[in-house]
């Protein structure tokens, strides 16, 4: 532990206190919880931060953060609105599997700061114009665009609460089959709801084109 710098301690530190959050709850988990965990002494916690609350918003900066940023690649990448908008999802849920624990406090019953709830609506806003996009392209469903939005991301944002590495099935398999549960959740039909409009051998949900993700059998 000696050899490790302030930033990595912090990280440490940052790690066990959004595990116990989302285990106890942050008003159930105490430093002396958060110190325990590492073998350290409070002494050492207050050396690394002011207080509990600081690693609450420290985790939640951490999650926006992430968020934010694979979601801009998810942009950055181009493509029609149905590529980005499935390619959003399968991200999404990708996020909120290899950092369950930091999510899950992001998302979870805390009382955010002011900047916490700014930058969740603002990864809600910019998830939503992706939707909207859809719509206009006409390859999603028009419905509210807002609700269709919280429908998604509270769909995938669900794992958060259940997932477990040593589950009987692995992140990659959940992530496939929550993207293509949401994606022909928000699927627009082409032309009716006949038989002849399911989508054929080698298409995807949303029309012509090779599968953007591996499905179940």
């Amino acid at each position: 532990m000696n050899a490790l710098t302030l930033g990595e301690r912090r990280e440490l530190f940052l790690k066990v206190a959004a595990k116990l959050f989302d285990r106890k709850g942050y008003n159930n988990t105490s430093v002396d919880d958060i110190t325990g965990e590492l073998g350290f002494t409070k002494k050492v916690f207050y050396y690394y931060w002011k207080n509990k609350n600081e690693v609450l918003q420290e985790i939640h900066n951490r999650g926006l953060r992430v968020m934010h940023e694979h979601l801009d690649e998810v942009i950055a990448k181009g493509g029609s609105p149905a590529t980005r908008l499935e390619l959003a999802i399968s991200t999404h849920v990708e996020t909120v599997l290899r950092d369950r624990s930091i999510i899950a406090v992001l998302l979870g019953d805390f009382d955010f700061s002011k900047e916490t709830l700014e930058g969740r609506r603002a990864y809600t806003r910019r998830f939503q114009d992706l939707v909207e996009e859809g719509i206009a392209a006409g390859v999603v469903v028009d419905l509210d665009p807002h609700m269709l939005t919280y429908a998604i991301l509270g769909l995938c944002n669900s794992i958060a609460r259940w997932y477990r590495p040593d589950g009987r099935l692995s992140g990659e398999e959940i992530r496939d089959i929550f993207t293509s549960f949401s994606t022909e959740g928000w699927r627009a039909s082409r032309s009716g709801d006949g038989a002849e409009d399911a989508p054929g051998p080698g298409e995807n949900a949303l029309g012509s084109g090779p599968v953007s993700c591996n499905r179940n059998p």
